[in-house]
């Protein structure tokens, strides 16, 4: 060893022999704890912080009302030739039915389609609106003299322009949509807390009492719970005798939605998958869109066009803090990274359409239950559901496969 021997030191020097660090017995020093714990807890839930709570219910499940006016267009289901004076309407993917997006359509309604077989504008007039087939007769356009009628692909969409009327008109059946009711069930959070009354009444470093220092984790445990929940949930049974109910989240609502911008197939986020998304519930009516996902998948954000990251317009320094981010067709999306999150799944949401709401009276209840031993015993509760409007419309979209 390179070290002098600190005892052969001394004795060769005449001197007594110190105690040294290595002869305090096991346990007998009091040691040096500092009063802050080191704790991982994850109290951080950006997507609950951002929705936050609505009105509390008083049933078993909570319920709204959606109605959807339609796109503004119907699709053909069959191909039409030119020759042909008609088309047969289809949702084409749509939340709604078919019977439903043909009361966009009435006698009079101008519509318009492009042909991309023979590069021609057709316009037309409905006049006759059965259960799926709809009669046109065409118009003239700018272009053309005649009235002309273009041939139709399947999947083609023919665009509403206006149920139009000439002077002094009489009344027509007026075209109400049919509303749907949209219900989601509460899922019931429960932690307890056991201190025995001797621990109860022993000084910690650090926490000082142990009792509501447990109390304190556990319901910062319980509101991550919720976040995940919001999130997460699939919403897969309802209240029964043996199970207890599982409330959809953002992924159980948009799985069964089929809506556009849900993308069940990319596996690497681009530019371009995410513009396609965005473009996509934008469409439909979003306006206030948030990306939430596993910070892995926020970074991505920095590898892009460096020109569609948004900073402060007089921010002269170096670097940035990626916040937001704008789509190519100027649309600007706030990016949250989330922590210990599936890393395969994103959110594309529209923020304002979204709310938590609470059973009366459960949305985090603590109470001290009844004395049965030498222990205090603490029982939190929290029930809750979450509204989501607009996910039946396609306001909302999301990555279910990311790498």
């Amino acid at each position: 060893m390179a070290f002098p021997d600190v005892y052969s030191i001394n004795a060769a020097t005449n001197r007594g022999l110190p105690q040294a660090t290595t002869d305090i017995v096991s346990d007998t020093d009091r040691r040096d704890v500092s009063d802050v714990l080191d704790l991982l807890a994850l109290a951080d839930t950006p997507f609950i912080n951002r929705i936050g709570w609505g009105a509390p219910f008083a049933a078993q499940k909570i319920e709204w009302l959606s109605e959807d006016l339609g796109p503004g267009w119907v699709a053909s289901s069959v191909a039409a030739g030119s020759a042909a004076g008609s088309f047969i309407a289809d949702s084409a993917g749509l939340a709604i039915t078919t019977a439903e997006a043909i009361k966009q359509i009435q006698t009079g309604t101008v519509l318009y389609h492009y042909s991309s077989t023979d590069g021609e504008h057709g316009l037309y007039v409905a006049d006759a609106v059965a259960e799926a087939s709809i009669g046109t007769t065409a118009l003239c356009t700018d272009a053309n003299a005649a009235a002309t009628q273009t041939s139709i692909i399947a999947g083609d969409k023919i665009y509403i322009l206006g149920a139009l009327v000439n002077e002094a008109s009489l009344p027509r059946t007026g075209l109400w949509r049919a509303r749907a009711i949209r219900e989601n069930y509460p899922t019931i959070l429960r932690q307890d807390v056991q201190i025995s009354g001797s621990m109860k009444e022993t000084d910690m470093y650090a926490i000082g009492g142990e009792e509501m220092h447990q109390i304190r984790m556990r319901l910062k445990e319980m509101q991550r719970e919720r976040e995940r929940m919001a999130l997460y949930g699939p919403g897969m049974s309802v209240r029964s005798t043996t199970n207890p109910t599982i409330n959809k989240g953002v992924l159980g609502f948009l799985l069964a939605s089929g809506a556009p911008g849900v993308d069940n197939s990319t596996t690497t986020l681009t530019p371009s998958a995410m513009n396609t998304v965005v473009n996509d519930c934008w469409n439909y009516g979003a306006n206030n869109l948030t990306f939430f996902g596993d910070i892995n998948q926020c970074a991505k954000f920095t590898q892009w066009d460096i020109d569609r990251i948004r900073m402060a317009p007089r921010d002269g320094r170096g670097g940035g803090n990626i916040t937001w981010w704008m789509s190519e067709a100027g649309i600007e999306i706030e990016i949250v990274p989330m922590r210990q999150v599936p890393t395969n799944m994103a959110f594309v949401v529209d923020v304002s359409k979204i709310q938590l709401r609470a059973k009366r009276n459960r949305k985090a209840l603590m109470e001290k239950l009844g004395r049965a031993g030498d222990f205090e015993d603490w029982q939190i509760i929290s029930e809750f559901s979450m509204e989501m409007k607009g996910y039946d419309h396609g306001q909302h979209g999301m990555f279910s496969r990311l790498s």
